[in-house]
């Protein structure tokens, strides 16, 4: 059923888009066309699936050899690692995801450079020796052009047909892979290694960075999809606060491989303000907090706290209920927070009644948690109780990522239902924004069916008519999505 003219609301526009795009009348656009031609253009460009057949060959034919002769090139020196790491890659890519097209193209790249690079060095080194390097030179040469040759297959139709599931977050998925490795690589060489898996077997670290980033990639194509974006937040945000958890618990108990730093610091997410506070001095844990809302805005509380996600699990058993006033028994936890830490620094008392202090705003989550946060569906250790959800929120307004209100709302109030941190009611939605205590958990766009509510930054990047996300929101998932699996591949305390 077509909709009337009358009818414009951005709904119907997409619908009618949508059965333009069908029954047009060009044939080869069809879905059906696609699939009988996969040569066709407009197969190439829709994102339809399309069948290997024989026709994409060229990629996995050149792929692997190219990863087996660059994992080689690696064990020359002894770099088992990320040899494992290059073969367990062209292994990721039978999985055929469209995003890591992307990530081949740049990485075989830098293989084919590399060869060149290292083909200059050894002709160097034979020359100086007064060594023959013609047969050297034109075997690394080939070695090279095979490689370059596999990223350019890469990114031919052959590589369209070969990366063909998920096209339409390739790129979002791509970035997010990007965004973990540029997280996770400093680790990799640090001394004495930070990544678990160094620390096991040296040089494995670069295994597990590869892992973090094809989980990044995965969470990100997940947050992207309207009807499992909600659920896929609350599970692998719980997942993370289990991890670190777990490395805290074996920490505690002896096990000195699962701590970063071989002594125990007290995981309270308000003792990493308070302890700064008391020792008049930051910690790392202080700059990681700051770099995460600047990069990601107040999504530290909604995303990457270890303590939030459990709020946040148990308030989503139920209905959320109106939340009065968010903010004033925040300010109040702070400042009492802060009066604390600072007479306990100045009147001497042992740091033993300062852990018992932390340790207390800690446990207070256990009871708000199970009775009140459950009973009432809002997040109230994080709303009432931690003085760091403040600070993240105010923090939050030196980033430009922010809730709005789009053309298409229409005032229904599904977004305020919504809201588990009191931060949408009539009065901001009518000014078109969310309150301070926003979190940037996007559970209100997720609730509008017509896309009313969506991420914007510093006021644009909005959805245009028929999209289900703006290019605000898009790079708003890459970013927390590589952050979170950043913050769960190196969950050490």
């Amino acid at each position: 059923m077509q909709p009337t003219e009358q009818d414009t609301s951005p709904m119907a526009r997409a619908a009618a888009a949508s059965a333009d795009g069908a029954g047009g009348a060009d044939p080869a656009s069809s879905p059906l066309t696609a699939q009988r031609s996969p040569d066709a253009p407009a197969a190439a460009d829709t994102g339809a699936l399309e069948p290997s057949g024989g026709r994409a060959w060229p990629v996995p034919a050149l792929l692997v050899p190219a990863c087996l002769l660059f994992a080689a090139h690696l064990l020359r020196p002894g770099a088992l690692g990320p040899a494992v790491a290059c073969l367990v890659w062209a292994l990721a890519c039978f999985a055929r995801r469209a995003w890591m097209r992307y990530v081949c193209v740049v990485s075989l790249c830098l293989m084919g450079c590399q060869w060149f690079v290292t083909a200059g060095r050894l002709i160097e080194i034979r020359t100086m020796m007064g060594l023959p390097w013609v047969r050297l030179a034109c075997i690394l040469a080939g070695t090279a052009l095979v490689t370059l040759a596999a990223a350019a297959v890469c990114w031919s139709r052959f590589g369209r047909r070969w990366f063909c599931r998920g096209r339409e977050t390739a790129v979002m998925q791509a970035a997010a892979f990007a965004v973990a490795l540029c997280l996770l690589l400093p680790a990799f060489f640090r001394h004495p290694p930070m990544l678990l898996a160094d620390r096991i077997y040296p040089g494995f670290g670069a295994v597990q960075i590869l892992f973090g980033g094809l989980w990044a990639a995965m969470v990100c194509g997940l947050l992207a999809d309207r009807t499992r974006a909600a659920k896929t937040r609350l599970r692998v945000w719980l997942l993370f606060s289990v991890v670190f958890f777990a490395q805290f618990f074996l920490s505690a108990m002896g096990v000195s491989l699962t701590s970063m730093t071989g002594s125990l610091h007290l995981p309270v997410p308000g003792v990493i303000l308070g302890g700064a506070i008391y020792r008049l001095t930051p910690g790392f844990m202080l700059f990681l907090f700051l770099f995460a809302v600047l990069l990601t805005g107040p999504a530290w509380c909604s995303h990457l706290c270890y303590f939030g996600s459990w709020d946040a699990f148990a308030a989503s058993r139920r209905n959320p209920a109106r939340l009065a006033h968010p903010l004033r028994w925040r300010a109040l936890s702070l400042a009492l927070m802060a009066a604390c830490a600072l007479a306990l620094r100045f009147s001497g008392a042992p740091a033993s009644v300062a852990v018992a202090g932390g340790l207390a705003l800690g446990l207070a989550m256990v009871p708000v948690s199970l009775f009140l946060s459950r009973r009432r569906g809002l997040a109230l250790y994080c709303t009432a109780v931690c003085p760091l959800g403040l600070v993240s929120c105010l923090a939050g307004r030196l980033s430009p990522w922010r809730m709005r209100a789009t053309s298409a709302c229409t005032g229904c109030g599904r977004c305020l239902a919504a809201c588990r941190y009191g931060a949408l009611s009539k009065e901001t939605l009518a000014r078109g924004r969310t309150g301070l205590s926003c979190t940037l958990c996007r559970e209100c766009e997720l609730a509008c069916p017509r896309g009313g509510m969506a991420v914007s930054f510093a006021g644009r990047g909005l959805p245009k008519d028929g999209e289900t996300l703006g290019t605000a929101g898009r790079v708003f998932v890459c970013l927390v999505s590589g952050m979170h699996a950043a913050f769960l591949f190196m969950a050490m305390v």
